[in-house]
């Protein structure tokens, strides 16, 4: 597996705690609806188990896009 990825467009680098099949089955099975959020796709990875955020090495995007971020919980 790879050392470490980031999340397009989150800027927040996360660990897989799994294969990218696995990962990509339990992507396809969740609920449309929970499918349509990036944000959520990955909150419900990371309970999942199957990533690992590294909280500690984000990158920020432009002030004009705040409006549109979620924030961190």
């Amino acid at each position: 597996m790879a050392d470490h990825q980031y999340i397009k467009y989150g800027g927040m680098r996360f660990f897989r705690n799994a294969e990218p099949e696995e990962i990509n089955r339990y992507v396809r099975e969740l609920p449309q609806k929970e499918r349509e959020s990036l944000a959520m796709v990955v909150r419900k990875l990371e309970e999942a188990g199957l990533i690992s955020l590294d909280e500690n090495d984000m990158v920020t995007i432009d002030d004009e896009m705040q409006n549109w971020q979620e924030p961190n919980a």
